[in-house]
């Protein structure tokens, strides 16, 4: 942190403002938030295509996709969205017409009709129940890529090392003990986990105190201590299971000793570096960089050579958020296409809702390799093949695979992140911004959806947080002048002009100084790198809630 410092107009905003307490003092809310992406219904999984769901939760706001088929066979769409009440909503499900075709003129579409009430409740963050009008109740889970192959990418294989933010929870479902952890793989195949302490030099290391192996089928890894002989803070643990879910970990931790009990962790997937064999180009040695990036990443600049040097060049993979996404050029508040993204590891999944020429609501639907652009780049990108199907399940009908009925040509996402020279402050939010191209159609720029808008900045940050600078959890609850405020008032946030890298002014005040201070950037819909969201505004836990 920066030494104190005199700030000219902070002690104007904090003389004239009087600090009012957030109104949802109890943070009475869900103990998990259903993930957003792709959810299937768990009895119709069989390898072949179907019925699915595009979930998207944010905050109190449910937004749903389903793509389906129409009695006669034609593949369709439908929407529902409200507000959610605990864990369940009921709404109206809708269908639309008339909107733009792939290809086709912008057009923006018009309610058709109502389906009927459907019904989804949720029982953690990956598994709830679903009721169509029509059907039985169902179980609904969330779509998970699984893979057994070594890869940066994939943290149940991890080449390279792979940070983890964990946290164990109270019985009131607030976290009690944070760590950052390392996951690597050794050449013979055992993957190892560390905590980090501090070393001797100052620096930090991630000792190998458990041995993780992946339960089969599974998106879980069981964690054992590695000896008998091992620190004071895991001397009682048993074991660990942790589920990984893209960005998401769920988990639960088995304590033994006198007082056998367990412990639910929640946490957040920040990452990993792969670094390959190096090369000798001139007077430089090079090592290639695999970065898998869930925030904003280390993208390694090549230091100026006078005799010799050491360089680095990086192919950087990075993580979009799942969910909803639109073309902000239809973002009319209309109805019209939408876009459900979902990236997990090297894989994404692409999911078109729009209409025919003829005005009927449809769907394509396609999966790629994700991967970065290339050595150096700071984009990634797919190609997706887009497909469209016929034949499967209606509303109400009898159960039904569907078949392939016609390729649509190829789309193409990517996710850049500009330099930080640049002075781009987007350079920070390429998880929520991002350039798709359609089959006929040229490239358009894309942007998650943001379903739940907080009114004001304090509104944005209101809720309980992880901050790096301190290694807290603390909870802003006030407004304080034009910023936000912790009830203990050690953490005033203010927003500032845009600079490269840098939206937002934190740090403790002192009267008309800075007690200590930093420059950060607002986390976008909830993500950052200061800062990672523990509750939302309403109190909501930003987990995937206990480990079934």
């Amino acid at each position: 942190m920066a030494k104190t410092k005199h700030i000219p107009y902070l002690a104007s905003i904090l003389a004239i403002s009087a600090s009012t307490l957030y109104a949802s003092s109890s943070w009475a809310g869900r103990d998990f938030t259903p993930q957003s992406g792709t959810w299937i219904v768990s009895s119709e999984i069989n390898g072949k295509p179907g019925r699915g769901l595009a979930i998207d939760v944010q905050g109190n706001t449910f937004f749903m996709q389903v793509f389906g088929y129409e009695k006669n066979g034609d593949a369709t769409f439908y929407t529902a969205t409200g507000q959610m009440e605990g864990n369940s909503i009921t709404a109206p499900l809708m269908r639309y017409k008339n909107g733009r075709s792939l290809a086709g003129p912008m057009q923006e579409a018009v309610e058709d009709r109502s389906l009927g009430q459907v019904t989804v409740s949720f029982r953690n963050g990956l598994k709830g129940t679903l009721q169509f009008p029509g059907e039985s109740a169902v179980a609904i889970e969330r779509l998970i890529v699984t893979s057994d192959a070594p890869g940066v990418t994939n943290p149940l294989a991890q080449q390279g090392g792979r940070s983890l933010r964990l946290f164990t929870l109270d019985a009131q479902g607030q976290p009690d003990y944070t760590t950052q952890a390392q996951l690597w793989r050794t050449d013979d195949g055992i993957t190892h986990m560390g905590w980090i302490k501090p070393s001797v030099i100052g620096m930090v290391d991630y000792q190998p105190l458990f041995q993780c192996d992946v339960l089969p089928g599974t998106a879980r890894m069981q964690c054992t201590p590695k000896d008998a002989q091992r620190p004071a803070d895991i001397a009682d643990i048993e074991s660990m299971e942790l589920q990984f879910a893209g960005f998401d970990i769920q988990g639960v931790l088995r304590m033994g000793g006198s007082h056998p009990h367990t412990k639910t962790i929640t946490g957040f997937d920040l990452g990993a570096a792969l670094n390959e064999a190096p090369y000798v180009e001139g007077r430089t040695t090079i090592t290639p960089v695999q970065h898998h990036s869930y925030l904003a990443s280390n993208f390694g600049y090549g230091p100026a050579c006078q005799v010799t040097c050491y360089s680095s060049v990086t192919t950087n993979i990075l993580m979009p958020m799942n969910g909803t996404w639109v073309v902000e050029d239809e973002l009319t508040g209309k109805p019209g296409r939408g876009i459900a993204l979902d990236v997990q590891g090297d894989t994404v999944i692409l999911q078109l809702f729009h209409y025919r020429a003829d005005g009927q609501p449809t769907f394509h639907m396609g999966s790629a390799i994700y991967k970065g652009k290339g050595p150096g780049s700071r984009a990634s990108v797919a190609t997706i093949p887009l497909r469209q199907y016929r034949g499967g399940r209606s509303l109400g009908g009898p159960a039904s695979t569907a078949e392939l009925e016609a390729e649509a040509g190829n789309a193409m996402v990517e996710f850049y992140s500009p330099p930080l020279e640049s002075g781009a402050i987007d350079r920070n939010v390429w998880w929520t911004q991002g350039q798709l191209q359609l089959p006929g159609e040229p490239p358009v720029k894309i942007r998650r959806l943001q379903t739940d808008v907080p009114a004001s900045f304090a509104e944005r940050m209101f809720g309980d947080w992880y901050a790096r600078s301190g290694e807290v959890v603390t909870r802003f609850d006030r407004v304080q002048g034009e910023g936000v405020i912790t009830a203990d008032g050690k953490l005033l946030c203010l927003p500032v002009g845009l600079t490269p890298g840098s939206n937002m002014s934190c740090g403790e005040p002192d009267g008309n100084q800075w007690r200590s201070h930093y420059s950060t950037y607002l986390p976008d819909m909830g993500r950052s790198g200061p800062f990672l969201r523990l509750r939302d505004r309403f109190g909501n836990a930003t987990g995937l809630g206990a480990l079934d």
